[in-house]
């Protein structure tokens, strides 16, 4: 490389440092308007299955964009509108923000808002209204020291993720196609890390049919299913040692009419959670074969609510620009499996360039004790405002090119 190209990298590395070390002190510096805006935005309820109250949320997020002059779609649903706000729309390229506005009601009363050393706590304040502050934060932050964007930014909020996204998803899957980047601030793992990888989930159904007797005067001629239903469990987990990637939970189990009668039919609804795709849909395909267990008749059949998230190079390409960025402010930003599943799994598994886990630090998520830690929000706006600021997602990384080498 000549000494006139090596010049021009250190540079162009440079200038990136001092822009994104401009971008970080202007967050620091934005600290306590933060602090008021998300205590706002956790202090409204937003439980999912409350449209009303959800569509209110999308009233105020849309005010609250405007000094931003947005274009604006809303997208009717029985569990809420689907907000779209689009910036820079005559841009070629473009990435998503993606979040839910919808949060799991825990109590039947009113959790109290509050701040204790450092931590707001509030119902969905950890998953995912801080998400939704970055938004905010990030925008504010490109118009303010007057940043040029090279690309159209679209900010999506769902109302029905907690429930499984089942009315937004087919929109989802629709709009984000094509995007170069779609970044869920979802809780992160408990170290900070991004989650990079998600299990898929599967919900199992079987129903097992036998044949009623009187327990007492003839046992012989019944067929228990009840019996049945604990040899198929065995069954199940035995199957399942050729799939170790495969982890089943049995959940809720039933069966029976009446303690004198053998029983005559059974009934079990639970889960299979894998990381690989590939290993669930070839466990499924075995279990749906089975039909029969000691003369009870079986009928099994399996859903897969979400798909995993795999660790795939789009991915991982995502996090490797996310990780040098932070790298630049001082900030450690590993990564993370988990068990739990996201919109992002949908979107992953079809073929789309996701980077979840990006909401602050916190804990406590789906309870009464939920609280994010403030002191994080500098760090992972200037994170999710580098990501803005990408030339290209399409470049190898640094530990690619010199795998490459190899």
């Amino acid at each position: 490389m000549s000494v006139n190209r090596c010049k021009t990298l250190l540079e162009q590395k440079n200038n990136f440092t001092m822009s994104l070390n401009r971008i970080f002190n202007y967050f620091q510096k934005q600290q306590s308007e933060f602090d008021e805006l998300l205590k706002e935005l956790v202090s409204i309820q937003t439980y999912s299955g409350n449209a009303q109250s959800i569509n209110r949320f999308m009233d105020d997020i849309e005010k609250l964009c405007t000094p931003f002059n947005p274009e604006i779609e809303r997208q009717k649903t029985q569990a809420g509108d689907i907000l779209t706000l689009t910036f820079f729309p005559d841009r070629k390229k473009h990435i998503i923000f993606l979040a839910h506005a919808d949060t799991v009601k825990v109590s039947d009363n009113p959790i109290p808002l509050r701040i204790e050393h450092g931590k707001l706590f509030g119902n969905g304040s950890f998953d995912m209204k801080n998400g939704i502050c970055l938004f905010y934060f990030t925008l504010k932050a490109l118009q303010e020291l007057n940043i040029e964007i090279n690309r159209k930014i679209q900010i999506i909020l769902t109302p029905d993720e907690e429930t499984g996204s089942s009315e937004s998803m087919p929109f989802l899957l629709k709009r984000c196609k094509g995007a170069e980047a779609v970044l869920l601030p979802e809780p992160c793992c408990p170290d900070g890390g991004v989650k990079v990888q998600r299990k898929g989930v599967a919900q199992i159904r079987a129903e097992l049919t036998g044949k009623a007797a009187h327990s007492g005067i003839e046992p012989e001629r019944g067929i228990d299913a009840n019996r049945a239903l604990t040899d198929l469990i065995s069954r199940i987990d035995q199957l399942l040692k050729t799939y170790p990637q495969v982890h089943f939970n049995p959940g809720i189990i039933s069966g029976g009419t009446s303690i004198n009668i053998v029983s005559p039919y059974s009934y079990l609804e639970g889960e299979l959670r894998s990381y690989s795709n590939n290993s669930m849909e070839k466990a499924i395909q075995e279990l749906e074969r089975l039909d029969r267990i000691k003369g009870v008749q079986v009928k099994i059949s399996c859903r897969i609510n979400h798909p995993a998230m795999e660790f795939n190079e789009k991915i991982r390409r995502l996090y490797q620009i996310a990780k040098q960025g932070a790298e630049q402010i001082g900030y450690d930003l590993p990564y993370c499996f988990t068990g739990g599943a996201s919109d992002g799994c949908s979107l992953s598994a079809a073929g789309i360039p996701v980077l979840d886990g990006l909401g602050m630090k916190g804990g406590g998520a789906h309870s009464e004790n939920e609280f994010v830690e403030l002191s994080d929000f500098p760090f992972r706006a200037a994170i999710l405002a580098n990501l803005c600021l990408v030339k290209d997602f399409g470049e190898k990384t640094k530990e690619q090119r010199a795998k490459d080498k190899r």
